[in-house]
């Protein structure tokens, strides 16, 4: 059963029997790699730095025990310089966790050469299969603009799935079968509680958000992706959410999501091997091809 974009009905995803909406919960641990990013002296600064580096020293390990008590698997996105840096804690997460890739040291792959990105690519995909003991067939990325055909760069470098982009919220395939699983930045915790002085992120100084509002945010998101029957995916950093005071939020979330038995809670290398058999290419009104219409105009105005 294939879905087309053409009938709004249709947007009732074929989901496993008995299950009415995905969820997939994502750890994006890039150790304070997108923060240099940023800013490049931000690893001199110790005290700003220490930011980042909670994740390592606290915040994966306080995941981790929540989900253990939850019995729940998620998928990890780790650069491949962290997962070498971390090789212990990746060894544990991926003892009941999905470990993906995302480059090797946060890399902007709209700035690369085709070749260039492709030996990333494998680079951290050998990375994270060496430490983990396991094949990482996802990928997530860095930073930066989605390169024009990238997807046919990372099929070509054995990947199956990402979950770069926006644009819809359901998954779809691209062109070379990539299946792509949207993410959206009101799920994501870094808009919400990411906070320096100096250098100033986020620029403005925007202040910490309410820890309630937050967790009523993703319930409310997430009834309403139950509702219409779309794939929900969290976007978490052990930085961010793995304090003491913020845990609560994802056991809470977790604990209302378990509370419904027709979500299927899963990692996105189960949920893109299901999505190759149910989802269609995107219709030329999606996101997507619309960004390939833009690349072909701007080739003919040259």
């Amino acid at each position: 059963m294939n879905i087309s974009e053409d009938d709004d009905s249709s947007r009732c995803f074929p989901w496993p029997a008995g299950k009415s909406c995905a969820v997939v919960v994502t750890v994006l641990f890039d150790d304070g790699l997108d923060a240099i990013a940023r800013a490049p002296d931000l690893e001199a600064r110790s005290k700003s730095f220490s930011v980042w580096e909670y994740g390592a020293r606290r915040g994966v390990d306080r995941f981790l025990g929540l989900f253990d008590e939850l019995a729940l698997r998620t998928s990890w996105f780790v650069p491949g310089v962290v997962a070498q840096k971390h090789a212990g804690l990746m060894r544990q997460v991926a003892h009941g966790h999905e470990v993906a890739c995302r480059g090797v040291a946060f890399e902007d792959f709209g700035q690369l050469s085709a070749q260039e990105q492709a030996k990333i690519l494998l680079r951290s995909r050998a990375i994270i299969e060496d430490i983990t003991s396991r094949q990482a067939d996802g990928f997530r990325l860095p930073q930066g603009r989605w390169p024009r055909h990238f997807d046919r760069c990372l099929v070509d470098a054995g990947f199956k799935w990402s979950a770069s982009l926006n644009g819809d919220d359901l998954p779809y395939l691209h062109r070379s079968s990539l299946v792509e699983i949207p993410v959206h930045v009101e799920l994501e915790d870094r808009p919400y509680f990411q906070f320096n002085f100096t250098p100033p992120f986020p620029k403005g100084l925007g202040r910490i958000a309410s820890y309630d509002g937050v967790l009523h945010n993703w319930i409310t998101e997430f009834d309403a992706y139950r509702r219409h029957g779309l794939c929900y995916v969290l976007q978490i950093r052990p930085e961010m959410l793995g304090t003491p005071g913020r845990i609560f939020i994802l056991e809470d979330l977790l604990r209302h999501v378990r509370c419904h038995d027709d979500v299927w809670l899963t990692t996105a290398g189960e949920l893109a091997a299901w999505v190759v058999g149910q989802a269609s290419l995107p219709s030329p009104e999606h996101p997507l091809e619309v960004f390939e219409v833009y690349w072909k105009e701007g080739a003919s105005d040259e």
